[in-house]
């Protein structure tokens, strides 16, 4: 799980397919479509979840005392899977640029599937 902590008004937040930002709105950033890697802007610092850790402390989360713990880290500045942009090359995703791009990408499957059944002369 990747998150952003913008350092101007200390909010942290995650990362989705559509643009998300932080409280002051001065960064943000999203999941490119594959799911893994992300594009942020602003005066933000990456952070991330061991995904395996914390999905273990979340199903073992005590009634009381300290909590469990589970692994975090901030993402190097140099990643391949964060890029960061300057805001005016930032492109926001909405709900309705996801959906579109749904409904083209289910079109592409079955013109693929078609063909594949289609008779070869």
């Amino acid at each position: 799980m990747k998150l952003l902590y913008c350092n101007n008004c200390q909010d942290v937040f995650r990362l989705h397919k559509t643009t998300s930002s932080c409280r002051c709105s001065d960064s943000g950033g999203h999941y490119k479509t594959d799911g893994l890697n992300a594009i942020y802007y602003g005066p933000a610092v990456p952070l991330g979840f061991t995904n395996g850790s914390f999905n273990y402390a979340r199903e073992r989360q005590p009634e009381w005392g300290k909590g469990e713990p589970f692994t975090a880290f901030v993402i190097p500045k140099v990643c391949p899977t964060m890029e960061l942009v300057d805001l005016s090359d930032y492109i926001e995703v909405d709900e309705d640029e996801l959906m579109e791009r749904a409904e083209v990408d289910k079109k592409i499957k079955k013109i693929k599937i078609k063909n594949v059944f289609k008779d070869e002369k």
